[in-house]
């Protein structure tokens, strides 16, 4: 279940992708329009367009049309909060209809006309508003319209939720247990009784886990060299764990929707073969780093050659990601966007976990 925030990039993603059957995608919807409107336009038509903008399900039932993928998760993340120097339409979002559980809801049956592709997230509002009952409530609501809800649950609320959940919950239906940036410690008693837990009840559980911390920054990568910071072992361990899949951020680092900030060259870098991820980034604060420095050196790196030099596929013609750094290589593609690097790292870690997929490696 790999997790997009919907950014132009994401988007772009989402739409050029086949997930295929046993990959789907989760959309964490955090704001209200994919691109806002420009205030005014010299153009009358375009002008007169603006009379009557999209509406929310306009945007979203259409994207979720284009998505080829069996199942798509929807979450309007209860858990993100608002905070100062956030993008102002999400912050917006958040605060109207998000931090609302009517209204949350409301925008959920927005999705109703897909309702054999959506699936729901349901989580608790108890540690945003206090109120009590509020996982039934959302569930009674929305079970007579979906084929499956999914809930999303924490370190922090699992103890509370999961009495919700096990009173709801049916075989078809989806359990997240996000960890979060945590470290996964199958020795750690807390861990324990929740993964014991879990493993009671007769639904799949999904296993999600950041494991591109906060922390990491383009300015902190050392240059062609792994990231050891990053723990991908999820891939390995989620049955451990009580899990049936896992889950992440998609091979990127969690996007804090933050306003922006400034121009650092920098890309991480996916190594299939190793499970690990390899930093690189420019030697000065321009733009063209990207294509005079990085693109040359992740493809003469070590971790392009044992993936070039694997059994599997990883480097080929599927993987969009590559190609699109070879087009920069060649320039017959600009790569002077951090966006563009953005949609690179998932396209190609996306190509990748399908490869393993197909090879029977999560059988």
């Amino acid at each position: 279940m790999p997790v997009f925030r919907v950014r132009q990039q994401e988007a772009l993603v989402l739409k050029s992708f086949d997930f295929g059957d046993r990959i789907f995608p989760c959309l964490e919807i955090i704001k209200e329009l994919d691109r806002v409107p420009p205030k005014s336009r010299k153009n009358a038509k375009e002008s007169a367009s603006l009379k009557k903008p999209k509406l929310f399900e306009d945007v979203y039932l259409t994207l979720i049309q284009s998505i080829n993928a069996r199942k798509v998760f929807v979450d309007l993340p209860i858990h993100l909060k608002e905070y100062r120097g956030m993008k102002k339409e999400t912050f917006a979002f958040l605060r109207t209809v998000v931090a609302l559980r009517a209204k949350r809801t409301e925008y959920m049956m927005k999705l109703i006309p897909l309702e054999s592709k959506v699936i729901p997230v349901i989580s608790t509002y108890h540690e945003r508003t206090g109120e009590r009952g509020s996982i039934t409530l959302q569930e009674k609501d929305l079970r007579p319209h979906f084929k499956t809800l999914a809930f999303r649950t924490f370190l922090e609320s699992f103890s509370n939720d999961i009495v919700q959940i096990e009173k709801v919950v049916q075989s078809n239906d989806f359990i997240i247990m996000d960890w979060a940036d945590i470290e996964l410690d199958i020795n750690d008693g807390d861990q324990q009784d929740i993964i014991d837990r879990l493993k009671t009840i007769k639904c799949t559980i999904v296993i999600h886990r950041n494991p591109i911390a906060k922390g990491i920054t383009n300015v902190g990568l050392i240059h062609d060299n792994r990231i050891i910071e990053i723990d991908n072992s999820l891939l390995e361990k989620y049955q451990d764990f009580g899990g049936d899949c896992f889950s992440d951020y998609a091979g990127i680092k969690k996007d804090d929707i933050g306003a922006g900030g400034t121009i650092s060259p920098g890309f991480i870098y996916y190594d299939a073969v190793e499970n690990s991820f390899y930093g690189y980034k420019g030697t000065k604060k321009d733009l063209a780093e990207f294509e005079l420095t990085i693109v040359p050196d992740v493809i003469s790196s070590n971790a392009s050659q044992r993936m070039h030099n694997h059994r599997l596929d990883y480097l080929g013609l599927k993987n969009l990601g590559w190609s699109i750094i070879t087009n920069i290589s060649n320039n017959t593609e600009s790569g002077k966007s951090p966006a563009k690097f953005k949609r690179i790292g998932i396209e190609h870690y996306l190509h990748c976990i399908r490869t393993r997929i197909s090879n029977g490696d999560f059988n």
